[in-house]
């Protein structure tokens, strides 16, 4: 009995180091994973707000347009196309719903680049009395890390200091010509807390 429960000791023993040893494998690879698609992502630019159906059976021409139309002036680079562009596919959307976002994927990042700034720069864009908005295209798990930091960010935009996210999700904040990362949304809230405005 004490020769196999010694065994059974042994054999636990190894099990247990091989599970940790494939956990952490696993964790490296859902990482790079998670990494990879991002990185596709890369030239993909997220618009919430455009009414639905507006974009018609060619959503890369309309999406062309829209750029040119509504981020007017705006510095495109001479090979500027839409590769691809659609809605979020989702079920069907009850009476009332917010549309569902709209992504264009772009043949130049330089383009996704000056799309963002350009939105950025006129903070309210329109289209038809709707609000729409533009933002890097990520994944569902980086959208949720970074949603974490909307109280830290509500409060920075009432402060007047200058923030950004930084990939995956980090906060960068600019004082002046002092730049701060911070990690986590507690660490944030903990410089605000504490942060000395003089």
């Amino acid at each position: 009995m004490e020769r196999r429960l010694g065994e059974v000791e042994d054999l636990t023993n190894a099990t247990t180091a091989s599970t940790r040893t494939l956990q952490q494998q696993v964790k490296t690879l859902l990482a790079r994973v998670e990494d990879a698609e991002n990185r596709n992502r890369r030239n993909n630019v997220r618009i919430l707000g455009l009414p639905e159906k507006i974009e018609g059976a060619s959503p890369e021409i309309y999406a062309e347009q829209l750029i040119r139309t509504v981020l007017s002036p705006i510095d495109l680079s001479t090979s500027f196309v839409v590769e691809r562009a659609h809605r979020i596919p989702t079920r069907t959307l009850p009476p009332g719903s917010a549309p569902r976002p709209f992504i264009m994927r772009l043949l130049n990042y330089r383009d996704r680049d000056a799309i963002l700034a350009t939105a950025r720069r006129k903070k309210d864009v329109q289209l038809n009395n709707a609000r729409i908005s533009f933002y890097p295209d990520f994944t569902a798990e980086v959208q949720k890390q970074r949603r974490q930091f909307s109280a830290v960010c509500a409060c920075l935009r009432d402060l007047g200091l200058k923030y950004a996210m930084i990939y995956p999700s980090k906060l960068r904040i600019q004082e002046g010509d002092r730049s701060r990362f911070l990690q986590t949304p507690e660490e944030a809230m903990d410089w605000l807390d504490h942060r000395n405005p003089g």
